[in-house]
């Protein structure tokens, strides 16, 4: 329910890894990254083939994925069989709002992340961390995040994929409990034509909301619910031009009416995307 997702950094990573491997089934990585990604929360959304035809940003962003630019990072991974073990200490600081330049490193914070993958088709993981003083406007609470995700995806044939996604991720700060988000999403593209939906449980305190003092602490459950279908105007040449559609509605509860109104939000959106194609192998 905010007006607007912040543009991120000009820089998204910058990073170095290693990785040694240990016979058939064992290997071992050390990853660097300034900005990088730390080992906590699913792929960011807007790497999910599930998420990638959406022109919004999920509502659960910074209850799921939004480590994933962050400036400082150290992680180090082990690998066995279908198995992925990995931990990172990390800046707990979200960026500063200069988005040109790179900000100074810190080492403050920590994740522990389990991934399988026991198919070529399905991923899943689970993950912890903790943030010292994630925000900026409020640095006194520090953050502990708790994710899983399961992310499965299937090639339909030689111009066709199905992706989807299930995310859930609880935000606990210092001093407030805990908030909970679920998401579900799902693309389904075939040739030119692309076909999307995505469901967000979120539950939003009552100051990030901007609402008045007395309902700054309380805890407020918003749902959204998003259909879209994109049509390629030029496909699999080298640049897509791609035109789009989209409804998403809001259900939020009777205590925001006087804030909002009790008409139920509803949204609609045409965008016009260009893009590289994706990359295909022969």
């Amino acid at each position: 329910m905010h007006d607007r997702q912040h543009p991120h950094d000009l820089f998204d990573e910058v990073s170095v890894s290693y990785s040694q491997k240990f016979g058939n089934d064992f290997s071992a990585y050390l990853y660097a990254g300034h900005p990088g990604e730390p080992a906590l929360g699913p792929p960011a959304f807007m790497h999910r083939l599930s998420a990638m035809d959406d022109p919004d940003a999920p509502l659960s962003h910074h209850w799921q994925d939004s480590t994933h630019v962050t400036f400082g990072v150290v992680t180090l991974g082990l690998v066995w069989r279908d198995f992925k073990i990995e931990g990172s200490t990390f800046k707990g600081r979200e960026p500063d709002e200069h988005r040109y330049d790179f900000d100074s490193p810190k080492l403050d914070s920590f994740s522990g992340r389990l991934s399988w993958n026991p198919t070529k088709n399905l991923a899943l993981q689970v993950s912890h961390g903790f943030m010292h003083s994630p925000e900026e406007l409020e640095p006194e609470p520090n953050r502990h995040r708790t994710t899983a995700s399961l992310i499965y995806n299937r090639p339909l044939g030689p111009d066709a994929n199905w992706s989807t996604s299930l995310v859930w991720g609880q935000n606990r700060d210092g001093g407030r409990g805990k908030t909970q988000s679920v998401l579900v999403e799902t693309n389904y593209q075939r040739g030119r034509d692309t076909f999307y939906a995505r469901f967000e449980h979120v539950e939003k305190p009552g100051h990030e909301l901007v609402l008045d003092p007395i309902d700054e602490e309380r805890v407020f459950p918003i749902n959204a619910y998003s259909v879209g279908y994109v049509r390629d105007l030029s496909h699999g040449s080298g640049i897509d031009v791609r035109l789009g559609g989209q409804v998403t509605i809001n259900d939020v509860p009777g205590d925001l009416d006087r804030y909002y109104g009790d008409a139920v939000p509803v949204a609609f959106q045409v965008f016009l995307r260009v893009r590289p194609s994706l990359m295909a192998h022969q």
